[in-house]
């Protein structure tokens, strides 16, 4: 929705038209129990949990521009806060007038027919979600694709898959850890959802064994000890799994914290390639070399998503109104190898290619784009205090969502430290960082 924002801001220039599956805005913050399909035989999007709270504070996910309530004082939200935010700043910039609610996109496509600026028109194919037999196209000078990258889920081909008999999903799936009490569970995945769902099941199952293949100096030392810790499975049987030593452990369910794959179905035959997770030609994780008015966003992973997107969008209308030069296409396509080799050199697997989490790389990726659309890119503090959030989560993972932030300017703030957090660091406790 930042998108259309910025758009809504030049109505001489861009008539924004927004296309949303759903009924109202919010996209993946829309928390539904169902799963699976929906009544119109459509993928369900929402990928959160019911007793889900925001795993960044509110102080580093504050669209520019737009605070947060003043009476929200707990610096982690819940799904229901985070959803309220967004239909907040829809109504606020009377967004919801460009939204065409309930239409499913099949498909987009460029055309010879060209724009007053010599770019390609696009035509859209779409239809009404409930009556997916009418057919229905329009054509667009310039295409935002918003689709995000968690609604495909990713589950290893695992020998034995077909034949266990227990309890099988994806996260994107989990929804109630009370529909795993007294069971035994192994959880695929440890990165941020296979934390924070291991935990919450532990409360309930009779064992929690969370296999993954991260270094011990990398996992945090002070997660749960009731949970197991195993390598990843490489086998199941019909009531069990099989670790690469060749033992095996009963469990009654297994949660698949395996992470979503990229996933553009309503994007024409040969627009974009996808090997590895990596897309191409896309310039700075976002433009497309080749049609540089086909513009993603969604494509980075691991950063504070809504100021980025801001900034983003920034960056496209800009583009849009002719008022950024970019590189040649021989130079984009150099500099954005130069960056995936880059990052091949550190030691990141190729899936890594859109990762910002590194925490120095949202700070070079906002600077870039900042520099290029000549605008000041954000304000440093949301660097500093997403790296103090990494730590915390290494150093006290049960007690993160206690803690408290309180921004006290561009490149400071204050870290609070609350009473039931009897394990965190001192390097932390009530500290000022400047």
């Amino acid at each position: 929705m930042e998108k259309s924002e910025h758009l809504s801001a030049f109505p001489d220039l861009f008539g924004p038209v927004v296309f949303e599956q759903n009924f109202w805005p919010g996209g993946l913050w829309q928390y539904t129990d169902m799963t699976g399909n929906d009544e119109f035989g459509l993928a369900v999007n929402s990928a959160l949990y019911n007793n889900l709270q925001v795993n960044i504070p509110k102080e580093i996910m504050e669209i520019p521009g737009f605070p947060f309530p003043k009476e929200w004082n707990k610096s982690y939200i819940t799904r229901q806060q985070c959803l309220e935010y967004l239909n907040m700043f829809a109504d606020h910039f009377n967004l919801r007038k460009h939204i065409r609610f309930h239409t499913h996109v099949r498909n987009v496509q460029p055309l010879k027919e060209v724009s007053e600026n010599g770019k390609s028109k696009w035509l859209l194919t779409f239809s009404p979600v409930n009556q997916m037999s009418e057919v229905k196209q329009e054509k667009f000078d310039a295409v935002f694709v918003c689709n995000g990258h968690d609604s495909n889920p990713y589950i290893p081909d695992i020998a034995g898959m077909d034949e266990f008999q227990g309890r099988k999903i994806h996260s994107k799936w989990f929804r109630f850890e009370e529909h795993f009490d007294g069971l035994k569970v192994a959880v695929l995945g440890c990165h941020f959802s296979g934390e924070d769902i291991s935990m919450l099941v532990a409360k309930f199952a009779k064992k929690v064994i969370v296999c993954h293949r991260r270094k011990t100096e990398e996992f945090p030392p002070s997660f749960p000890k009731e949970i197991e810790q195993r390598p990843p499975f490489v086998r199941m049987t019909k009531d069990s799994v099989v670790f690469p030593d060749g033992s095996s452990e009963k469990v009654d369910a297994i949660i698949f914290c395996t992470g979503y794959r990229y996933s553009f179905p309503f994007l024409n035959d040969g627009l974009i390639t996808i090997k590895d997770e990596r897309i191409e030609p896309i310039y700075k994780h976002m433009v497309h070399i080749e049609h540089q008015n086909l513009i993603f966003f969604g494509i980075p992973r691991q950063l504070p998503y809504f100021p980025h997107f801001h900034e983003m969008a920034k960056f496209a209308i800009k583009l849009l109104a002719g008022k950024i030069t970019l590189p040649s296409e021989e130079e984009m396509r150099a500099e954005s190898e130069a960056e995936y080799q880059a990052r091949l050199k550190e030691g990141k697997p190729p899936i890594f290619a859109h990762y910002m989490g590194d925490g120095h790389r949202q700070t070079e990726f906002n600077a870039q784009i900042a520099k290029l659309g000549g605008f000041e890119p954000l304000s440093p503090v949301i660097q500093m205090i997403w790296d103090d959030v990494m730590d915390e989560r290494y150093m006290n993972i049960i007690n993160t969502h206690e803690f408290d932030y309180l921004v006290t300017g561009p490149s400071s703030y204050r870290c609070l430290t609350p009473s039931k957090a009897k394990s965190r660091v001192s390097k932390a406790e009530n500290v000022v960082r400047k």
